[in-house]
């Protein structure tokens, strides 16, 4: 069991519980969550996504039910998913790469009837960064960015322990600012989007490039952490449009607490030290000065905390 706060739990077995689901293109993620953020039976099973429109939402229903057989007290369900949620209905706006057969999908509606309990639906890195606002590296902060760093940009913001979602669930997508430097119009319709520089795919990218063998994020760390001059370029290069990013959404929301998670920031410091002087080179004194940049420490853990989270939060009365 995961504890968050990290104290001794009681017997959870009469304890009410919600249902934290976290999906992928690849994997599903799945927990029961207590309502201060401690789990149980975390698990992991094929997502299914690239075989059909059913097939997720089926694996998504057999998850529930193997955490709910037999154990009474269930209080809903809540489901992190790529792509933009209508923080409304609980529908995928449009496409996302990783679930081909869906495109505008009414998702919260198809998954309750299989489950039949209350169900919510958020963003997938809005929620592990509600995971870690409440119960990880942004603990005890007002105000949280969470950044996720993989094949592509994440993030999601937090404000006084609520999703900040957007109008129609778009916000935090700072991988899509126009702070690159290629000259082209990215995949996901913005002009010198910054993802393809400052994403794991980006550095990638750049190693292919330069002729780096193998040409993998995590090899050009590996070689730069040993001054090979292309990988220390190319982390150089990738960490300042990182740095330039996470710097205008520091400027636009003045968070005490940026956590970077995600595959790549296993890289730790050699991600870390030159993304903190990035970050301090595109933000202001008076926005720098008491910031904390630091690394996630829910790891693969932290979406599914934070959709069980976003569950019990569905229950309390809305002012």
């Amino acid at each position: 069991m995961l504890l968050c706060p990290p104290v001794n739990p009681p017997d959870p077995q009469g304890e009410p519980f919600a249902v934290g689901l976290d999906l992928g293109g690849t994997d599903l993620k799945s927990a029961r969550v207590f309502a201060d953020g401690r789990l149980e039976d975390f698990g992991k099973r094929p997502s299914r996504a690239a075989e059909s429109a059913e097939a997720p939402l089926e694996a998504m229903a057999e998850a529930v039910a193997d955490l709910t057989r037999g154990r009474p007290g269930c209080v809903g369900a809540g489901l992190g998913s790529p792509g933009v949620i209508d923080p409304v209905t609980g529908a995928l706006a449009g496409n996302t790469p990783h679930f081909p057969h869906w495109g505008a999908f009414p998702l919260r509606e198809q998954l309750a009837q299989r489950i039949g309990l209350p169900l919510v639906v958020g963003n997938d890195a809005n929620l592990a960064a509600l995971g870690e606002h409440r119960c990880g590296g942004a603990r005890g902060a007002s105000v949280s960015i969470t950044v996720t760093i993989g094949t592509g940009i994440g993030a999601g913001i937090v404000v006084n322990g609520q999703v900040l979602a957007g109008g129609w669930g778009g916000a935090g997508e700072i991988g899509h600012l126009p702070l690159g430097r290629t000259g082209i119009l990215h995949v996901c319709g913005v002009q010198d989007c910054v993802e393809p520089e400052a994403s794991g795919s980006g550095l990638a990218a750049m190693a292919r490039a330069w002729g780096m063998s193998p040409p993998e994020a995590r090899t050009v760390f590996t070689a730069a952490a040993t001054g090979e001059p292309r990988a220390v370029a190319a982390v150089a290069a990738m960490t300042d449009r990182l740095g330039a990013a996470i710097g205008a959404a520091v400027s636009l929301i003045n968070p005490e607490v940026v956590v970077i998670g995600g595959g790549v920031a296993q890289a730790g410091d050699q991600l870390l030290l030159p993304l903190r002087d990035a970050v301090q080179r595109y933000t202001m004194i008076t926005h720098r000065t008491r910031l904390r940049l630091v690394p996630a420490t829910l790891g693969e853990m932290a979406g599914v905390t934070g959709a069980g989270l976003f569950a019990w939060d569905s229950r309390a009365p809305r002012r």
